[in-house]
């Protein structure tokens, strides 16, 4: 199992993300429950635990799903209700320090749908003002990042994007992303790569509108590559950062997880293994 580390900000929000957590927690499980591009999502557990709080996230999948099969035998249907379906969990622990460990589940709850969930149950106040954004954005390597932010010039930078995953909404936050979406819609195009040599501003110093879109890029779950050319000082020969390539994840073996008697990898064993990277990886960083 791999497991991802993330900020989450909110901006122009009334809640802090421990009120966010305890006001879901109050809810039914039907209460819970939003729909996120199509699909039925929910945060089925939420206990705290030692200051952390530790949830698994619920995606309901209704429209198709496998069918039961065994060795010798044609595969049929499972025998579900009507309004049943297979929900796909994705655990989670999150830190009154202000970060989120999240499970990776390619077909589950992805941290982009985790952090619209949450906004969902932002207090927004006032109708007339901004509406709250609640956003996640990866934990990239301090050493790589560093080097990113305090480089006195980037020269170019280049990305690849997964354009078949874009939403309008996403087009509409990230003009690179924007890009993608009209390429893809007009080419049919399922990866969309792009590579930008960059110039300075008038006064001779860095672009610092690019480590805007660098940062955005970073938050895209569509964005599959993001490499930036940097120089230390104006003398210094380029330097290529792999942004994503550097991105704070731990590999758990999945010796270490449970199997259920449905072959799925329990919570218990799950919620443990995360708990436990969580805490070495927050004492590395006080």
């Amino acid at each position: 199992m791999k497991i991802h580390f993330y900020q989450i900000e909110i901006t122009d929000g009334r809640d802090a993300m421990s009120d966010v957590l305890d006001k879901i927690y109050l809810l039914s499980l039907e209460d819970r429950e939003r729909d996120i591009n199509g699909k039925t999502v929910f945060l089925e557990r939420n206990n705290k635990q030692g200051g952390l709080y530790e949830m698994d996230f619920t995606q309901r999948r209704i429209q198709n799903g496998p069918g039961y099969s065994r060795r010798g035998e044609e595969t049929v249907d499972f025998d579900l209700e009507d309004d049943a379906g297979f929900g796909e969990q994705t655990a989670a622990i999150w830190s009154p320090r202000g970060y989120l460990v999240v499970q990776y589940n390619h077909y589950g709850v992805r941290p982009s749908t985790i952090g619209v969930y949450l906004e969902q149950f932002l207090d927004k106040g006032d109708p007339g003002n901004k509406q709250p954004m609640l956003t996640l954005k990866p934990v990239i390597n301090d050493n790589v990042y560093a080097k990113f932010i305090k480089s006195q010039r980037q020269t170019r930078f280049s990305c690849a994007i997964n354009a078949g995953a874009i939403t309008n909404e996403m087009a509409q936050a990230d003009i690179a992303l924007g890009l993608a979406q009209r390429l893809r819609d007009n080419t049919s195009a399922g990866k969309v790569e792009i590579s930008v040599s960059l110039g300075e501003d008038k006064r001779g110093g860095p672009l610092q509108g690019i480590r805007k879109i660098v940062d955005s890029l970073i938050r895209s779950e569509s964005v599959t590559s993001l490499k930036v050319g940097i120089k230390a000082d104006l003398d210094a020969t380029t330097e290529v950062l792999d942004l994503l390539k550097h991105r704070e994840e731990v590999i758990i073996p999945d010796d270490y997880l449970k199997m259920t008697d449905g072959l799925r990898y329990d919570y218990p064993s799950r919620i443990e293994a995360l708990r436990r990277e969580f805490n070495r990886w927050l004492r590395q960083r006080s």
